[in-house]
């Protein structure tokens, strides 16, 4: 006699198919738990994210912002006396200062250079909201910020990789910034935003 034929009917049979049955419930049960836990979360809504700002942090509203909208738009006054609007990436906040980049024989370079003043804005039309940031533009060719701005950005190292003696760094002084909003339950805010090059000139002038 085989050996299923041995258990068929028998009480040791009808307790191997229970155990099975339990098995198949657990290993189940522990599948469906499995897939459930590691479902990743909904991303974050735009409204989500504004909502989460400390707006009593003026610093942290604006690098939030920047790094989740990473293209701003910035305007400079034209060689020509009219404002010239282009796409501008931030590249880095250290020690409550705003980095930038831009490159020697960009128009833009020149024009900073003649009035050295800058205003970006970034808006999400998800919510109807904006941020405008406006300062002093100072120029640095130290070497340790160059690097942070290529570490910090994929697309400025595959333009400029092998050319970097053409990227020319910049910082901002005399801060200020607005966070506006359409959306009724964001506010509005404005914000000074002095930094350690601030304090620095005001001892020199003072």
């Amino acid at each position: 006699m085989s050996i299923p034929g041995l258990f068929r009917g028998t009480p040791a049979r009808k307790r191997v198919r229970k155990i099975f049955t339990a098995l198949c419930g657990a290993v189940l049960a522990v599948l469906v738990f499995t897939a459930f836990t590691r479902k990743e979360a909904a991303p974050m809504t735009n409204h989500d994210f504004f909502r989460s700002l400390d707006f009593d942090d003026g610093l942290r509203v604006v690098t939030e912002t920047f790094d989740r909208f990473p293209l701003q738009y910035g305007t400079t006054l034209g060689l020509d006396g009219n404002p010239q609007i282009r796409p501008i990436e931030f590249k880095f906040e250290q020690d409550g200062v705003l980095y930038f980049d831009t490159v020697e024989f960009y128009r833009s370079y020149a024009e900073l250079q003649a009035h050295p003043y800058l205003q970006l804005c970034v808006c999400d039309p998800e919510t109807m909201t904006y941020v405008r940031v406006g300062g002093k533009v100072n120029f640095t060719k130290d070497p340790a910020i160059v690097d942070r701005c290529f570490a910090e950005s994929p697309v400025l190292t595959s333009q400029f990789g092998e050319r970097r003696d053409v990227v020319v760094a910049y910082y901002l002084t005399e801060v200020w910034a607005e966070f506006n909003s359409f959306t009724a339950d964001l506010p509005y805010r404005s914000y000074q935003l002095p930094n350690r090059f601030d304090a620095a000139a005001a001892e020199a002038n003072g």
